[in-house]
């Protein structure tokens, strides 16, 4: 066998063996289809008076029948504070122990927000800000002052967080101010959000609303996909 045959069968095996010790990481994809089930999902509110929920109308529920032409997680408030936060999250566990992870997801939910509309303190469809979050941390609401918050950097309003980022608003394609009827929406986020896994391995999503309208928010939160990478990896 030639010297150049040696050293072609050398270079062929060093590149070989070098893509079987670092193989690409090509991420998890994980949907949840809540028209299906809402195993693990929980609900929760931030930004309001505590111990006011009737006030504010808060409530959520499951409604997975399939009598129920409306099928999903149910969430609706009443903006009294001009900054009621909705949100509904979930775990996500079996990943690498304490691991940076790039997150990237797609929110699928029905509306009944009209577009155009004005209201008090804001427009019910265009002023509903819907925020997508990732963190180490479980989000909740814990109490300061009195008011209900969350543990989470979410921003305000508009303008997304540390741990959360504006993917777009309630309103429909519906331009009737007085139309009642729930139709599809389907955002996603725009750049992946960075967080880290903890210790066991698992991170939390969230997905909320951030409203400027005075006024009453019911959605129906029908599929949430998530994409997650290790943070570097393409």
């Amino acid at each position: 066998m030639s010297l150049r045959h040696v050293l072609s069968l050398f270079i062929v095996f060093h590149f070989a063996n070098g893509a079987v010790k670092e193989p690409r990481d090509y991420g998890r994809f994980v949907n949840f289809d809540l028209g299906r089930s809402c195993a693990g999902w929980q609900a929760g509110f931030a930004d309001y008076y505590a111990d006011q929920e009737s006030f504010y109308e808060l409530a959520w529920a499951c409604a997975n029948e399939h009598t129920n032409l409306n099928r999903g997680l149910f969430i609706t408030g009443s903006n009294h504070s001009d900054d009621l936060f909705m949100f509904i999250k979930h775990p996500i566990h079996g990943l690498k122990p304490s691991t940076p992870y790039r997150i990237e997801a797609d929110v699928q939910f029905r509306s009944k927000a009209p577009t155009g509309c004005v209201g008090l303190g804001g427009d019910p469809g265009a002023n509903v800000y819907v925020k997508f979050g990732a963190t180490t941390e479980e989000p909740s609401t814990i109490v300061e002052g009195g008011v209900a918050r969350m543990n989470v950097d979410i921003g305000h309003q508009a303008f997304g967080g540390a741990d959360a980022q504006v993917i777009g608003n309630i309103a429909t394609g519906i331009t009737d101010c007085h139309n009642e009827r729930y139709e599809p929406k389907e955002l996603e986020t725009l750049t992946p959000l960075i967080t880290r896994s903890d210790r066991k391995g698992t991170l939390w999503i969230f997905v909320g609303t951030d409203s400027g309208f005075e006024g009453v928010t019911s959605l129906i939160y029908t599929q949430v996909r998530v994409r997650i990478h290790t943070d570097g990896a393409r």
